[in-house]
């Protein structure tokens, strides 16, 4: 049907197009896993809460070149009694993390800071996904300024 040089410029064309954009990720190596990690996080962390989403977060030096960003969210059971609710809003909150969270990371990595963040919802109602990202946006910012001012 086609041709080997049709195939292999539509294949070239394709991974140009990939390769103009950055990948806004967040992987496995982002999300804060370890029991004791999320104890350790919640136990000496820094907390705030804006509106229905309470933060915690902690930062602390590294002696490796590179800073890390890893990040815990959650949706209680006490508030969201059905999984899917849980989920769904899980998903909205770690959606808005992942399109915000790259200058926070820069920083990170060009400070050799490491940054642990939990993102707890405190609210039984199913919210809008904007509203939802300009929430997360304003504790990122606040968290960005406040690590800011002690380094």
């Amino acid at each position: 049907m086609f041709s080997d040089a049709e195939t292999s410029a539509n294949v070239d064309t394709q991974e140009s197009c990939v390769g103009n954009f950055s990948r806004q990720t967040l992987g496995r190596s982002s999300m804060l896993k370890h029991k004791s990690d999320i104890e350790a996080l919640f136990r000496t962390g820094r907390k705030a809460n804006i509106e229905y989403i309470r933060y915690t977060y902690k930062n602390f030096r590294t002696d490796t070149k590179s800073g890390n960003v890893r990040i815990f969210v959650s949706a209680p059971k006490k508030y969201f009694h059905h999984a899917v609710d849980r989920n769904l809003m899980k998903r909205r909150m770690r959606e808005a993390i992942r399109k915000n969270l790259s200058e926070l990371r820069k920083y990170c990595a060009e400070s050799n800071i490491c940054l642990d963040i939990a993102f707890v919802m405190q609210t039984n109602i199913i919210r809008d996904y904007s509203d939802v990202e300009r929430i997360i946006v304003i504790s990122l910012q606040k968290i960005f300024n406040e690590v800011y001012e002690k380094i």
